[in-house]
């Protein structure tokens, strides 16, 4: 037994892992060319030491309980990568009679889930087939039961989303250190994706030099760290691996919509079309790839079809800049088209609502209610017409006349029945933003000091979040609920929504940051840490974690951890009005001398210099806590003086 580790100059062990990196090592060193015999033994020792490694495991195995034999399959079946991402191998496991059993459904599955805690890099479809088995979604609240809040939530993202990664595009054989690859590409495109230039660098110079596993995403990332370089020079040679990437690939839709926006941005417009046609014979679904042909589309002047195409991609993303953008811009194609026939009154219905619908979307508000104000819809507009006039009076903050139409709009949407026709399914969907929009109009009413319910425009919300389908459109309504309730200073209240929102969407950044802000309100101190925690893992270049730890240490007089989380944040290169300004309190609690309180002093002038705007991260009603802090620390420059 010895002879044949020797061979592969490692100690005796039952590990392949050990075993297959060895025999790697060793086959730089013979070259089956020049010395064949020397290869044969390097060969026969590998095989004989993997068959002592499984002999090994067959006796191991032997010992087990059906429960911890399942385990063990799963943990073999994790180690050989190509049969981990075959999700077919998968099924097999899971159809086993131990999975379904009543007996033995319910440990084998929490052993699983203990067994996902170290062995998770997964492609999409082996998630999707645990959660089916498994149940995961929709199971929060057992599962924190039984696990970890992080890890909870952990699971509930990733069953959900399409991964960051393709596992199928591995190239070569894959060593045991597989995950750490992924670990370090998931690094890299968190850099790329935040601008971080010279850490995306350090990290891509790392991978090359530490593996020699390939995956065309690493290549990728490298292309748009050059393109996103000043160097005229360098920028080409990203947009030359973009297209050798797109040539090999042409049906990847990461890699294709990468290089069509490369191509996009630098007015590189032909077989653009043709190009994202051939992603979307593999991915007809595919968002990115239906916006970049939209936006081909556009540039060759069919912006009837182009508005079209974005109207259905505004179904799945309406908050999306890009798209709105892009729909300004035909928009001003059509309202040049109809406005000359509107003027001469030469239009029909459906050329008015359209035309109406493209001033709403351009902002132009006050020619979409006069537009609207000349003509009485017939039947067949109706609801299109209410809809459109609530939103726009909603708009511009003229909320009861906007309630007048909304609550027509509900009415009309209720009254619907399924026909088949993408008109009217569009509409149905609109049932839970009808709900929305009547709930916002209530609530603006009562916050400008009008009477109203609030438990009625929080029925309301309950009502649209049960009537939307849209995971997104869910959350973002239950996030205006909590900031009216911010508003209000019912802090209890918005930790609970905040609550709803994250068992809708765990990642859902900006609950974190209410629901710490709540629990700074009420007293749940240590819930400010934890959500700082998890607020700054998520994305730790955001201020308002910081800012709002800090305050808790201000309250308690904990000056050095101010200093560490000021420091953390610093490090980070994390800054904000709001940290600037505690920033300064801080230099001006521990001043030791004039000088210290003139530097609190001068932080606090160049915040009030530059004045409040709706770009800052503070209410306008929390900056004039700047002009508060200038005072006292002017009262502490005179008391020394004195």
């Amino acid at each position: 037994m010895n002879d044949f580790f020797n061979t592969l100059g490692i100690e005796a062990t039952k590990e392949e892992k050990e075993i297959k990196k060895a025999y790697r090592e060793k086959l730089h060193t013979v070259n089956p060319e020049d010395d064949p015999n020397g290869f044969k033994i390097l060969r026969e020792a590998y095989e004989e030491a993997l068959k002592y490694a499984r002999q090994k495991e067959d006796e191991k195995k032997k010992r087990l309980s059906p429960v911890e034999d399942f385990i063990f399959r799963c943990e073999q079946l994790y180690n050989d990568f190509y049969r981990r991402i075959d999700e077919q191998e998968w099924e097999s496991l899971f159809s086993e009679d131990i999975c379904i059993s009543l007996e033995s459904g319910e440990e084998v599955r929490q052993r699983f889930l203990v067994f996902l805690m170290e062995h998770f890099r997964l492609p999409a479809a082996v998630w999707k087939k645990i959660d089916r088995t498994f149940s995961i979604t929709g199971n929060r609240k057992e599962l924190l039961e039984l696990f970890p809040e992080p890890y909870v939530d952990f699971l509930l993202q990733v069953v959900r989303y399409n991964g960051a990664l393709n596992y199928e595009l591995f190239e070569g054989e894959v060593s045991q250190d597989i995950d750490d690859y992924i670990e370090h590409y998931h690094k890299l495109r968190q850099y790329a994706d935040l601008g971080m230039q010279k850490e995306a660098w350090q990290e891509y110079e790392l991978m090359e030099e530490k593996y020699t596993i390939y995956h065309p995403y690493t290549k990728l990332e490298k292309a748009r760290l050059l393109y996103s370089e000043k160097e005229e020079v360098k920028q080409e040679e990203g947009g030359t691996i973009f297209r050798q990437l797109a040539e090999k690939y042409p049906q990847e839709e990461r890699i294709v919509c990468c290089y069509g926006r490369y191509c996009q941005e630098k007015n590189q417009w032909d077989g653009m079309i043709e190009l994202y046609d051939k992603v979307l014979e593999a991915h007809p679904q595919s968002f990115l790839a239906r916006t970049g042909r939209m936006e081909a589309v556009l540039q060759e002047g069919r912006y009837r079809e182009a508005r079209e195409a974005i109207l259905d991609l505004l179904e799945e993303s309406p908050v999306d800049e890009r798209l709105v953008a892009d729909l300004n811009k035909a928009n001003v194609y059509v309202i040049a088209e109809l406005e000359p026939d509107y003027k001469e009154n030469h239009l029909n219905q459906d050329s008015l609502m359209e035309l109406a619908w493209c001033y709403y979307q351009n902002s132009r508000f006050e020619d979409g209610i006069a537009l609207l104000d000349r003509f009485v819809p017939d039947e067949s507009h109706t609801l299109d017409y209410h809809n459109l006039k609530g939103r726009i009076y909603l708009t511009v903050n003229e909320d009861e006349k906007a309630l007048e139409h909304l609550v027509l709009w509900l009415h009309a949407i209720q009254k619907l029945r399924p026909d088949g026709t993408k008109k009217t399914t569009r509409q149905m969907a609109r049932l839970g933003y009808a709900y929305y929009t009547i709930a916002s109009a209530k609530a603006d009413m009562i916050l400008d000091g009008k009477e109203g319910s609030l438990s009625e425009v929080m029925n309301d919300i309950e009502k649209a979040v049960a009537a939307e389908k849209d995971v997104s459109q869910k959350v973002s309504y239950y996030h205006t609920a909590a900031d009216i309730w911010r508003r209000k200073k019912e802090y209890a209240k918005m930790f609970d929504i905040c609550d709803k929102m994250l068992a809708i969407d765990p990642q859902y950044y900006p609950a974190y940051l209410l629901r710490q802000e709540a629990c700074l309100y009420l007293g749940r101190y240590q819930e400010v840490v934890n959500d700082y925690q998890r607020a700054t893992t998520l994305y730790p270049y955001h201020a308002k974690p910081y800012c709002t730890l800090i305050r808790m240490y201000l309250i308690f007089g904990e000056l050095d951890s101010v200093k560490d989380i000021l420091d953390v944040a610093e490090k980070r290169e994390v800054n904000s009005d709001e940290l600037e300004l505690l920033r300064a309190r801080y230099i001006a609690i521990r001043a030791k001398n004039r000088e210290d309180l003139e530097k609190a002093y001068a932080i606090l002038e160049r915040l009030e210099k530059k004045g409040w705007s709706l770009q800052s991260e503070m209410d306008e009603e929390e900056w004039t806590e700047i002009s508060y802090r200038k005072t006292q620390i002017l009262k502490m420059l005179q008391e020394e003086i004195q």
